[in-house]
């Protein structure tokens, strides 16, 4: 049996990807694929970072993503990484499909070492003769954006200032890459873009079935899930946080911060404006960018003259 991996990188459609093929389970069996989530409640399928993490002697720290694991200390976490890795071995004895599908945006932000992808990798070759791993990379200026409503969504209280300083140190997608191929190899390793000339059909999910050799045809096709916060949700976000917590200690969701931000969204213009770029962000990060993307492209898209089309 082989794998595909969709890994991320996160804001990158990662939530449509795992919504269709949540919502197309039974019908992908039929053509040979299974995706077959641990927890069939976490659609981010954060076990398979968490392996990477754990078999690395490292521990899962974000109090947010503990309680999505529903994990707590360390020991915790290696009886749920040992729970996966029994839920895989019974599954590759039985499943009778090719292909065994999954796609956890985490795996490209959590496994940040050698050690932790190499755990990964090692971990999946246990149950599947062949692994690849998908990321999809989207033009760093709309990855600031909306990467910043993701963290608002979180309950940081970061301003956009201070959050494009931050991840401007961040966003080098080559570093990353040469990382994943030194210890996969080149060809295991499916950097794509997301830019309408660069995917399969234009559109992400035909290109993510055209890599997986699946027929979208007969699919259904889920809602547009995880869409970006409004300039005005953003501020709403920022100013009730600092009165009522978005999230409680152990970081699960606060209720009474949810319902106290419902009720003041009703006020709020519909659809609301959107954050954008200075031109003096723009040229910041294509000048940071620059470099690696260019490395980016030589390696893996020779045939295009820029890794993103500039408007």
């Amino acid at each position: 049996m082989k794998a595909l991996i969709h890994i991320g990188t996160p804001k990158s459609g990662t939530t449509s990807i795992q919504a269709f093929l949540r919502r197309n389970q039974e019908k992908l069996r039929t053509q040979g694929f299974r995706c077959e989530p641990f927890d069939p409640g976490n659609l981010a399928q954060m076990e398979l970072a968490t392996v990477g993490v754990i078999r690395a002697g490292g521990t899962v720290k974000e109090a947010n993503k503990r309680h999505a694991l529903g994990v707590g200390d360390h020991a915790s976490q290696e009886a749920y990484v040992d729970r996966y890795e029994a839920m895989l071995r019974e599954g590759a004895r039985n499943w009778p499909e090719h292909t065994y599908l999954a796609s956890g945006e985490q795996v490209h932000s959590w496994l940040s070492s050698p050690e932790r992808i190499t755990a990964l990798d090692t971990f999946l070759h246990q149950f599947f003769d062949e692994v690849r791993y998908l990321v999809y990379y989207r033009p760093q200026e709309e990855f600031m954006v909306s990467t910043y409503s993701e963290r608002i969504k979180r309950g940081e209280l970061v301003t956009f200032e201070e959050h494009f300083e931050q991840r401007l140190k961040k966003m080098n997608y080559w570093r990353k890459a040469q990382m994943w191929t030194k210890i996969v190899g080149k060809d295991r390793f499916i950097p794509r873009l997301m830019a309408r000339d660069a995917l399969a059909g234009g559109d992400l999910l035909d290109d993510f079935c055209t890599i997986a050799g699946i027929d979208r045809e007969p699919l259904a096709t889920p809602p547009r899930m995880n869409l970006s916060l409004s300039a005005e949700e953003m501020a709403l976000y920022l100013k009730l946080g600092r009165i009522v917590p978005a999230r409680k200690r152990s970081g699960a969701p606060n209720r009474i911060f949810d319902s106290l931000f419902r009720i003041a969204q009703r006020r709020l213009p519909k659809p609301g404006s959107k954050i954008s770029l200075t031109d003096a962000q723009r040229q910041q990060i294509r000048k940071a960018c620059a470099g690696s993307n260019e490395k980016l492209r030589a390696a893996f898209f020779p045939d295009r003259a820029d890794l993103f089309t500039q408007s």
